[in-house]
């Protein structure tokens, strides 16, 4: 059975992910910090579901081969050029991505709630809308707080940048990005492009 297939893990499985020993991940279930149960042979499990969402919970990145399908990416961009700057650069990785993209406000707020992402891609300046609440609304709702917000800021400003990390923005990119400049931002964010 390979890792994707998998629907609970050991202690010493968890402790990997969590870069810890296995150790500490008992200690942790016993304080209650992370959800186990016990098989028949009295072995504690974490199930896969209370994996991710302690991961998510407490910063931890959440490896590729936990998500099923791949790490979510939504990029929500009214510039299609853009778009594909960033699907393109995913699609030549080895990780396995699912990029969903979003071109107003409305089709954002849907597809957050019915693909629960990882990482959002958003542009300050979409039209219409103030996204400066929408990254305060995301960073204080339970069930979205985890997603990773990177706002694209235009080249030469400054200002929407610390605008965006203060409102709740993980981190901001300036937009025209590099290949480069996307590897870094999502490897600050806890995903590896390889």
């Amino acid at each position: 059975m390979s890792i994707e297939d998998k629907q609970s893990f050991s202690t010493s499985e968890v402790a990997a992910y969590c870069h810890v020993t296995p150790d500490t991940i008992r200690k942790w279930a016993e304080a209650g910090r992370i959800h186990v149960f016990k098989t028949p042979g009295g072995h504690r499990r974490i199930r896969r579901e209370d994996l991710i969402k302690f991961l998510s919970e407490n910063g931890i990145p959440v490896h590729t081969d936990l998500n099923e399908g791949g790490i979510r990416i939504l990029v929500v961009e009214p510039e299609l050029s853009a778009v594909t700057v960033i699907r393109r650069f995913l699609d030549r990785s080895r990780n396995s991505f699912e990029v969903e993209s979003a071109t107003d406000a409305f089709e954002a707020g849907r597809k957050i709630v019915s693909t629960n992402p990882d990482v959002v891609f958003f542009d300050v300046r979409l039209p219409g809308v103030d996204a400066f609440d929408i990254f305060r609304l995301i960073a204080h709702t339970e069930g979205l707080s985890q997603i990773k917000l990177i706002a694209l800021t235009p080249p030469a400003d400054h200002d929407l940048a610390t605008r965006a990390t203060d409102s709740g923005a993980t981190l901001s990119l300036r937009k025209h990005f590099t290949p480069d400049d996307l590897r870094r931002a999502l490897a600050r964010v806890g995903v590896d492009v390889v």
